[in-house]
């Protein structure tokens, strides 16, 4: 059995300072979307997974729903079945659709379910803010009763050890994470959505699939993409498949030798045609600078481009190394 999984679409995601980039963006990534369910059916896929945070705001946009759902109807009737979970930002729980109750290839899980295929079952729950080691102990329970059956568990956690951010801040011994090395040995893997860097922590046993888009400047060098699971019997074999993302860059500027701004700018750097942030570290921006910064990129020209602070008295840190 083939299996892919991919999580945080965020469809509706806006990104840019004019009307038209932003609906360039979300029309990007549809076609993000689009091109994974492509290759799923093109490389004898036989189960997609979602791990959550499939719209970027828990109330979407009717055009945003119908404009999914109608990509996963198309690919559903391939005769491929598609598996969902809700994320945080779906506020756990994903708009109900017809289809969701007609067809058998198409499972919304807004609450803990256990799909079973031949090789393998799939438990998947909703994003638990409030107690998910609760939620983890039913799962827990599911799969001892059923030792025969080998279980790969979909979610939108935070698992001890997951890192992101340039600074790779860890995420560990918080009442909110989770520890898979808890659970029977009949579990496979854990497949989860949330945090947006791929990865694989707790000896194999929990994967992030990342995100398929670029949502944030912290993950400017971050590979996106989805990831491939082979079941066979007792055996699971899971790769990183890395796909083509928006280009993102952050330059950072020190600025606390100077008082000149436009003297620490290359402007050759500044690609229009791509995400980028400036950032000014070490002193703060004084508010003529801020004005000179909105004077001199204008977002007609650049649409793609921010710049930060944008308030006069703030002073960062690095994020990144200086380009």
């Amino acid at each position: 059995m083939r299996i892919l999984a991919l999580s945080d679409t965020h469809f509706g995601y806006e990104y840019g300072r004019t009307s038209q980039t932003k609906k360039e963006q979300i029309k990007r990534t549809f076609e993000v979307f689009s091109k994974t369910l492509d290759f799923a059916g093109k490389n004898q896929v036989d189960l997609v997974l979602h791990g959550g945070d499939m719209f970027n705001r828990s109330r979407p946009k009717k055009e945003l729903v119908s404009k999914s759902y109608q990509i996963i109807e198309n690919f559903t009737d391939e005769d491929i079945n598609f598996a969902a979970i809700p994320g945080n930002h779906d506020r756990s729980h994903l708009p109900e659709t017809l289809l969701n109750h007609l067809s058998d290839k198409l499972h919304f899980m807004n609450k803990l379910s256990v799909i079973d295929f031949d090789e393998v079952s799939i438990i998947g729950f909703p994003f638990e803010a409030k107690n998910p080691v609760s939620v983890f102990n039913r799962v827990k329970e599911i799969m001892v009763d059923n030792p025969k059956r080998n279980y790969i568990i979909l979610c939108h956690q935070l698992f001890d050890g997951a890192c992101f951010g340039p600074h790779n801040h860890m995420f560990t011994n918080r009442s909110d994470t989770l520890n898979s090395l808890i659970l029977p040995e009949n579990l496979l893997v854990v497949i989860s959505g949330h945090i947006h860097r791929a990865q694989r922590i707790q000896v194999g046993k929990v994967q992030y699939t990342g995100s398929i888009i670029k949502t944030s400047f912290m993950e400017t060098i971050e590979p996106k993409g989805f990831l491939i699971i082979d079941v066979e019997e007792n055996h699971i074999d899971i790769k990183f498949q890395e796909i083509q993302s928006f280009p993102m860059n952050v330059i950072e500027f020190d600025i606390s030798d100077t008082k000149l701004l436009s003297s620490k700018i290359d402007e050759e750097e500044i690609i229009k045609e791509e995400k980028i942030l400036l950032r000014f570290v070490r002193r703060a921006l004084e508010e003529k600078e801020i004005r000179f910064l909105w004077a001199r990129f204008p977002a007609k020209e650049y649409p793609l481009l921010k710049f930060s602070p944008r308030y006069p008295n703030l002073s960062l840190r690095r994020l990144y190394n200086i380009t």
